[in-house]
C-alpha cells in the first residue's frame, strides 16, 4: 500500500529539533501523513530514533498536546530510556505518556475505581512454588516461572480450561490457578493481566469512557508491535477508531510466542487498522555486511512476514566462522581461546563478547572452562547454576553419601530415589538423632524395621560405597542403571507428565561435566567452586566480564562478538519446536546472529548430552561456503594445501570425508565439515 510521506525538509528539520541525519526512510516514517502506520524496523535500524523523533514532529509541527499522546513500550526500562533521550530533544515542558501496556491499564482502571492494589511478584512466586511442592518432590525456579508464564496465557487467551493445554501437567496447572485466583481474589489484587482484562472490560461495557479516552489518545504510538498479544491488539482497534497508530515492530524479531505474541499483528496490520499502510526501515546500522547478507538467507525461509529486504550499511565484512567440535566440552574450549587470544589486543574487553545458547542448561561447560581459565563471565539470566537442578542434586547426593556414610541430609534425600519402602517416621527419628554416625546402620537399629529392609540397606550402602573406587563417568552409569536412579526418573516423569527426554538431558549433561576429574572429592570442590563464582560474578556488576546468555535474554542487545552455540538439530531448532513451531525457532537464530556488530562465530557440536547430533539446518541456510553439501568447492583432481600437512592432491571426495594424498604418497581422511568450516585447506 503506497504510503504518504513529507520529504525535502532539511531547514524545518533542523529548526523545529528533529535530528537532521536521518535516513530517507526514517524521514518517510517521521513526516508520515498516514492515519495507521506500520513501521517494519529491521536489527539495527534506528527505530527509537524514529519514534523519539515523530513525537517531536507531532508535538513541534503538527501542534498536536502532548497530552493526546502516548507512547507504549514492552519494559519498563525501554520507557525510562526513551523518555529521556525524548527530553534531551525536546526539553521537559511537552512531555506526553510514556510507558508500558500496563502501566497505561494502571492508570486507566485507577482513575474508574480508585485504589489498585498490584500483587508483589514475590508473593506470586512463593504462592506457586508452595502448590507445585506439594507434588513434585522439588521445584526450580525455572518451572515456577513457568507456571507464571502458563497462568498469565491462559488468562489473556479467553480460552476456557477444557481448552487451554498448559506446558505442564493439567491437573497441577489447574491447581496451582484456582489457589493463585482464590488468594488473589481474598486480597483484593490485581496482577497484569487483571488490568488488561478489566481496562477490555471496562471499554466494552462503559461506551462513554471508551469515547472518553478515544478523544484523549488521538496519536498512539507503540514500540515493539510484534510482542503484542492479541487482547493488546484488541483493545488498540478500540481506541483506534478516528485516531492514528504510529506501530513500529520487526515480525522476524517475534519470539516471545509463549507470552502470547504472534507475528500475525504485523503481517495483517491493514485488516487489523483501516488503511494501515507500512513502511519499511530497511537499513541495518549494526551489522557488518556479509553478516546481513547470511541473516537474510536464513529468515526468508519464514511464511509468516513481510517481504522486505535489509540492507547492511556498512561495506566491510565482519568474521563469520563456522567451529565444529566433537563436544561442549571442547567447543567451550575453543570459545575461551578465542576470547583470550582476543583481549590480549589493546582496548579490548572481555564484555565485548556475548556466548549465546537456545537454553540455559548450555552454559555448564561455558562456566566450568571459564572458572578454570579465570575468565570473567556475567550471566544475563541471574544466577543460573547447573548443579541446582534437583537431578544434579540427587546425584550429588549420592556422591557426598559414597566418601560420608554419615552424611545425613545426602541420605535423607536419596533413600527413596528410587522408593525403598523407608517410611517418614523412620527418616524423622533418624533426623533427630544428632550423633555423627553410619545413617545405614542407624537406621537398621531403630526398632521394629523389617528384615528384608536391613538386607536392602546393606546392599545399597555396598553399591553406593562402591562409587568411590571407580570412575566418575562409570559412578554415573552405575547410578543411573545398578542403583536405579533412571527407573525413579521415569517414574517421575510418568507420574506428573514431564518430558522423560528433558530429564535424560540433566543426567547425560552431568555426565560430561565430570569429564576431566580424577575423583569424587576433587568434583564436589569444582561444584562448590561454580557456586561461590557464580554469586560473586552476579554482586560485581561493573566488572568486564565475558556474556553469557540465551537468546531471548539478549533481545535489543547488541556486541561485537556474538558465539552461538550448540547449532544443532534438536537444539536450536529445539525438539519441541520443530513440528509446530519452526519458524519461531528461526526467528530466535536470526535475532542471535544479528546481535553482532563486527563478528560471528556459530559453533556445532558432533555429540550434544553425548549423544550424535546433525548440523541444525539454520546452517545450511545461512548459505556459507561449506557449510553446505551442495556447494563443496573441490573435487577429485584438485591441487590443495592443508595448513599442517602441505601440498597434496584430492584424491576422494563426499559430503562427509574428504581423503588428500601428500607428498610422500601419504593419504589422509579428513572430515569435510572441520576442513572447510576452519578453513584447513586452500586450493593451490
Amino acid at each position: 500500500m503506497k504510503v504518504e510521506t513529507r520529504h525535502s525538509m532539511e531547514n524545518e528539520i533542523v529548526r523545529n529539533g528533529i535530528n537532521s541525519k536521518l535516513s530517507k526512510e526514517q524521514r518517510a516514517a517521521v513526516f508520515s501523513a498516514s492515519r495507521n502506520l506500520l513501521v517494519t524496523a529491521g536489527p539495527g535500524s534506528g527505530k527509537t530514533v524514529v519514534i523519539v523523533n515523530r513525537i517531536v514532529h507531532l508535538i513541534n509541527e503538527q501542534n498536536v498536546n502532548p497530552k493526546n499522546i502516548i507512547v507504549i513500550t514492552f519494559t519498563r526500562a525501554a520507557s525510562i530510556n526513551m523518555k529521556n533521550r525524548y527530553i534531551a530533544i525536546n526539553g521537559k515542558e511537552k512531555v506526553p505518556f510514556f510507558g508500558t501496556f500496563h502501566g497505561l491499564f494502571y492508570k486507566i482502571l485507577k482513575n474508574y475505581y480508585g485504589q489498585i492494589n498490584i500483587i508483589d511478584t514475590f508473593e506470586v512466586f512463593k504462592l506457586i512454588k508452595n502448590v507445585l511442592m506439594s507434588y513434585l518432590d522439588e521445584v526450580g525456579d525455572e518451572k515456577v516461572k513457568e507456571v507464571i508464564n502458563n497462568i498469565s496465557v491462559f488468562k489473556t487467551s479467553g480460552n476456557n480450561m477444557e481448552k487451554f493445554s498448559p506446558s505442564i501437567d493439567k491437573g497441577i496447572f489447574v491447581a496451582a490457578y484456582n489457589v493463585y485466583e482464590q488468594y488473589r481474589k481474598e486480597k483484593n489484587l490485581f496482577d497484569f493481566d487483571d488490568l488488561q482484562i478489566g481496562c477490555k472490560e471496562l471499554f466494552i461495557k462503559n461506551y462513554e469512557i471508551l469515547q472518553g479516552y478515544k478523544k484523549l489518545f488521538k496519536h498512539i504510538l507503540v514500540d515493539e508491535f510484534q510482542d503484542c498479544d492479541s487482547m493488546q491488539i484488541e483493545i488498540l482497534k478500540l481506541l483506534n477508531e478516528g485516531n492514528s497508530i504510529f506501530a513500529v515492530g520487526d515480525e522476524d524479531q517475534c519470539i516471545y510466542g509463549f507470552r502470547g505474541s504472534n507475528p500475525e499483528c504485523m503481517v495483517k496490520f491493514s485488516e487489523h487498522f483501516d488503511g494501515g499502510g507500512i513502511l519499511p526501515l530497511s537499513t541495518n546500522y549494526r551489522c557488518p555486511k556479509n553478516i546481513v547478507e547470511i541473516s537474510m538467507n536464513i529468515i526468508k525461509n519464514n511464511d509468516m512476514r513481510n517481504e522486505k529486504e535489509i540492507v547492511p550499511f556498512k561495506e566491510q565484512d565482519g568474521i563469520i566462522k563456522v567451529l565444529n567440535n566433537i563436544n561442549e566440552n571442547a567447543q567451550a574450549g575453543e570459545i575461551s581461546c578465542i576470547i583470550e587470544k582476543y583481549n590480549e589486543g589493546e582496548n579490548k574487553n572481555y564484555s565485548d563478547n556475548a556466548i549465546l545458547y537456545r537454553t540455559n542448561v548450555e552454559s555448564r561447560s561455558l562456566i566450568d572452562i571459564f572458572i578454570k581459565k579465570q575468565i570473567p563471565f556475567k550471566l544475563l539470566d541471574k544466577e543460573y547454576d547447573f548443579f541446582q537442578h534437583f537431578i544434579c542434586k540427587d546425584i550429588i547426593a549420592y556422591l557426598k553419601l559414597s566418601i560420608d556414610q554419615s552424611d545425613k541430609e545426602s541420605f535423607v534425600r536419596i533413600i527413596n530415589k528410587p522408593f525403598r519402602y523407608i517410611s517418614k517416621l523412620n527418616l524423622d527419628n533418624l533426623k533427630r538423632n544428632y550423633v555423627k554416625e553410619d545413617c545405614f546402620e542407624m537406621l537398621k537399629d531403630i526398632e521394629g524395621i523389617p528384615i528384608f529392609q536391613m538386607k536392602m540397606l546393606d546392599k545399597l550402602k555396598k553399591e553406593i560405597c562402591f562409587l568411590n573406587k571407580i570412575s566418575l563417568e562409570s559412578v554415573v552409569n552405575n547410578l543411573v542403571s545398578s542403583i536405579g536412579y533412571h527407573d525413579y526418573i521415569k517414574g517421575y516423569c510418568t507420574k506428573f507428565k514431564i518430558d522423560l527426554c528433558e530429564m535424560e538431558d540433566v543426567i547425560d549433561e552431568f555426565r560430561q561435566s565430570t569429564e576431566g576429574y580424577s575423583s569424587i572429592i576433587a568434583f564436589l570442590a569444582h561444584v562448590d567452586q561454580v557456586k561461590e563464582e557464580i554469586s560473586k560474578h552476579k554482586k560485581n556488576i561493573d566488572e568486564d566480564a565475558v556474556i553469557l546468555s540465551t537468546i531471548h535474554g539478549v533481545k535489543g542487545m547488541e556486541f561485537k562478538n556474538v558465539y552461538l552455540i550448540n547449532c544443532n538439530e534438536e537444539n536450536i531448532p529445539h525438539v519441541n519446536s520443530i513440528e509446530n513451531n519452526l519458524e519461531e525457532e528461526r526467528r530466535l537464530f536470526y535475532v542471535g546472529i544479528t546481535r553482532a556488530i563486527d563478528n560471528v562465530w556459530l559453533c556445532i557440536c558432533k555429540n550434544v548430552k553425548g549423544k550424535a547430533k546433525e548440523t541444525s539446518r539454520f546452517i545450511k541456510e545461512c548459505n556459507i561456503l561449506g557449510a553446505s553439501d551442495s556447494e563443496l568447492p573441490f573435487k577429485e583432481g584438485d591441487d590443495v594445501l592443508h595448513k599442517s600437512f602441505g601440498s597434496g592432491v584430492v584424491v576422494s571426495i563426499t559430503s562427509k570425508d574428504l581423503e588428500i594424498k601428500f607428498e610422500g604418497e601419504v593419504t589422509r581422511k579428513f572430515d569435510t565439515d572441520i576442513l572447510y568450516n576452519n578453513s584447513l585447506i586452500s586450493k593451490v
